[in-house]
């Protein structure tokens, strides 16, 4: 099997970089009228649109399929490689907003790992209570959310065959 690199939409980033400039401007506007709410949002959509503009800078991430392992990057995070030997299933992670009234969900692809194998107790936890999953990617990297999983879970499928 050869090596597949995905990597994180930039077109994503330009329009949440967009995004968060508007809200930026807003939140000036806001401030001058004299709203408390005004400097928090300018303050928090500024550093947003700074991380939008060093995501963009640095190429953003990407996950790598490797032979017997899947490798991720974030852009700000370590990297982080887990073993196909390690993954019990793939499945969905359903990570729901703070606000629920006003954002659906986030849905990633996740996965749970088999029994015995030694990462963070705490983090498969503290995952599982708020995804459904043990862990998860932070990203689709330009692909389709079902189209993503269903490539991790081929790429699983051929890794138990390999053995």
């Amino acid at each position: 099997m050869s090596e597949l690199t995905l990597h994180t939409s930039k077109a994503k980033s330009l329009l949440l970089l967009l995004a968060s400039l508007l809200f930026t401007v807003a939140g000036v506007f806001m401030a001058q009228d004299g709203e408390l709410m005004g400097h928090v949002g300018y303050v928090f959509f500024g550093l947003c649109s700074l991380a939008y503009v060093v995501q963009l800078i640095t190429g953003g991430g990407y996950l790598k399929l490797k032979e017997d392992e899947f490798e991720f990057f974030s852009g700000f995070g370590r990297k982080q490689c887990v073993r196909w030997d390690d993954v019990d299933s793939f499945g969905v992670a359903v990570v729901r907003n703070l606000s629920r009234y006003y954002a659906p969900p986030t849905r990633l692809v996740g996965w749970n790992y088999k029994q015995g194998v030694d990462v963070s107790k705490f983090g498969r936890v503290t995952s599982k209570t708020l995804s459904g999953r043990e862990a998860c990617l932070p990203d689709t990297y330009g692909m389709k959310m079902e189209e993503l999983l269903s490539l991790l879970s081929e790429h699983l499928e051929r890794s138990r065959d390999r053995r």
